[in-house]
């Protein structure tokens, strides 16, 4: 059996190639190595809050807002957030102290802060789409943006304070807005039937099916009240006709 030898010529290529390829991979290498290296490693913690808003109309990202820090889940999400980036950057600057490339990475860290559009808070509809596969139409849905918005930590603290001066009861658009009859939806009239316990606050008149109750104002709208659960009550139709325009003491 005779045994095929390739020239010397075509070894000595092939040879030259290899050489190539593993200088072209320890280039790459090192190129590669150097920029884990130099690239900046440090990300900044962001806060980050979608709302969903299909199929609703007029949508106000600011009063989502309030709805969230009005409730004690939203607030605590919040501050626990805004001291995860504290922490995060007490950790960092420990970090960079030790760190043998201390300048670059200084300014590294610097080009990343950005507290002042640390929250960010985005308003998403789902979206029909279709897809066709084999003659057959399809549908799915995606989350499309609608609307964003970003805040630092002063911002929310400032909001926050002034929806608690409000005891929590609305947004601020709803609570000073000049139609105050729109703000009594459905959903509030049901809260403070549950809540009057569907009683007359007035003759105590127990009306458990809701039919001759009405939703008064304490402080009547034309006379500044408001349309929040503390300034409302279950009324009966008579009681209701006989206060007018007065408010109830």
């Amino acid at each position: 059996m005779v045994m095929k030898q390739w020239p010397y010529h075509f070894q000595s290529s092939m040879s030259n190639v290899l050489v190539i390829v593993a200088a072209l991979m320890a280039i790459f290498l090192v190129i590669y190595g150097l920029y884990r290296i130099l690239r900046n490693p440090f990300h900044y913690p962001y806060f980050v809050r979608s709302f969903d808003v299909s199929r609703k109309r007029n949508v106000d990202i600011e009063d989502y807002i309030d709805k969230y820090l009005c409730s004690e889940f939203g607030w605590n999400c919040i501050v626990e957030h805004h001291n995860t980036i504290i922490n995060w950057k007490k950790r960092t600057e420990s970090y960079i102290q030790t760190c043998v490339l201390k300048k670059r990475r200084t300014r590294q860290f610097y080009e990343i802060i950005d507290d002042n559009f640390a929250f960010r808070f985005k308003t998403v509809r789902d979206q029909t789409r279709y897809r066709q596969q084999n003659y057959v139409k399809t549908s799915y849905k995606v989350s499309v943006l609608d609307s964003e918005i970003a805040v630092d930590w002063d911002w929310l603290v400032q909001r926050h304070r002034k929806l608690e001066r409000i005891g929590f009861e609305a947004t601020l658009k709803e609570y000073h807005s000049r139609d105050q009859r729109r703000q009594m939806t459905k959903e509030l009239r049901q809260q403070i039937m549950k809540r009057d316990h569907y009683t007359c606050q007035n003759c105590g008149k127990y009306m458990p099916d809701g039919v001759g109750l009405q939703i008064d104002h304490i402080i009547p709208i034309s006379k500044g009240g408001k349309t929040v659960a503390s300034n409302l009550q279950v009324l009966c139709s008579k009681c209701n006709g006989r206060k007018g325009n007065r408010r109830t003491t």
